[in-house]
């Protein structure tokens, strides 16, 4: 499984969702490392049904996961070398927003959605994290770069 299929089958079961973390930062012109692709979805019953049947279509055992607690937490998928979180509440920021400001990019030959660099900007200031603070300080500069 490769992130491209995963994100077709996304697209295929219409789940509102958005790429932000570092998978999204090479869009702007900065990639670092990272070990997983983290996913904001649109935190609605029918969207979390539409993950799972997307997952489900892609290999991912969810087998003992409900939309209930897909809505409540961040949950990890791993399988093969791809290792997803799929977010449906973040720090600092709503999915309604996200959505409004998100970049439309092709990943590959899939065209998805991206975090704006904004949004990532409020992202890494609300998690505060370490790595937070070092990502932070490339994406200001950025920001300030294409202003």
């Amino acid at each position: 499984m490769d992130i491209e299929n995963l994100l077709r089958s996304f697209n295929d079961h219409k789940v509102k969702f958005v790429i932000i973390g570092a998978a999204a930062f090479p869009i702007y012109g900065y990639a670092r490392t990272t070990l997983d692709i983290d996913i904001f979805i649109k935190p609605t019953r029918i969207n979390a049904q539409n993950c799972l049947e997307a997952l489900s279509k892609c290999g991912y055992d969810i087998s003992d996961l409900t939309i209930e607690q897909l809505l409540s937490k961040k949950t990890l998928f791993r399988q093969y070398y791809l290792e997803i979180d799929i977010h449906p509440y973040v720090k600092g920021i709503t999915f309604e927003t996200i959505w409004k400001h998100r970049a439309r990019k092709k990943l590959g030959k899939v065209l998805t959605n991206f975090a704006s660099l904004d949004d990532l900007i409020k992202m890494k200031k609300a998690a505060g994290r370490f790595k937070d603070r070092q990502d932070l300080k490339v994406l200001l500069r950025l920001r300030e770069k294409i202003c």
